[in-house]
């Protein structure tokens, strides 16, 4: 992880929201619609930025089964569209280590889709055929995703936690811790040496 474009790059991969394909993770929502920043991708270190944004629009893949989750959440895709107030910050110093914290709370819908289509780099590109038997849920969201370079260490973790309602009536809460860690000596492009995702719904 040493030189200005490899931080650079994974500024960009942050930003994306790339490295946390976790379903119910919205944390990649949020990275996704809020605006570019220039810092540590166009802009190499030392700088700060900080961006304010209102939206989050993205799609996401079946989470995998359990934690007390519905059927749906692990066969379905799902878009999470939703409005309120979002906070992006970056720091690069001037050996080029980076930091990087996305806040964002607001009202949120979750609409499941019977299918998906995934790139390569496990991404959802479309969804088609929403779920005739589970309507859209909207309600409150709170979500923060944070991450952390340097030259021997590399770190990226999320925490989301969604309660709603839909249409049926049925409520939906669930809440998602992630962490992924890539210790002295990995390759930050393979996978972490470390990782969880604790995802919970009641």
């Amino acid at each position: 992880m040493r030189g200005n474009s490899t931080r650079a790059a994974l500024a960009a991969v942050v930003v994306a929201g790339s490295l946390m394909p976790i379903a119910f993770d919205s944390a990649t929502a949020v990275a996704d619609t809020a605006p570019d920043l220039a810092c540590g991708s166009t802009q190499p270190g030392p700088c700060t930025q900080t961006v304010h944004f209102s939206e989050i629009n993205e799609m996401n893949t079946p989470a995998p089964p359990g934690g007390g989750c519905p059927a749906f959440a692990s066969t379905d895709f799902a878009t999470f569209v939703g409005t309120g107030n979002g906070v992006e910050h970056i720091t690069v110093n001037r050996a080029q280590d980076l930091w990087f914290t996305t806040t964002f709370a607001g009202t949120m819908t979750i609409t499941p889709y019977l299918h998906g289509t995934v790139d390569s780099d496990g991404n959802v590109t479309s969804v088609s055929d929403p779920d005739p038997n589970v309507p859209p849920f909207t309600g409150k969201v709170t979500e923060w995703f944070g991450a952390s370079f340097n030259q021997q260490n590399a770190v990226v973790h999320s925490t989301i936690h969604f309660t709603g309602t839909n249409a049926n009536g049925e409520s939906l809460r669930f809440h998602d811790p992630s962490h992924s860690a890539w210790t002295p000596g990995t390759d930050v492009n393979g996978p972490p040496t470390k990782m969880f995702d604790k995802l919970r719904c009641s």
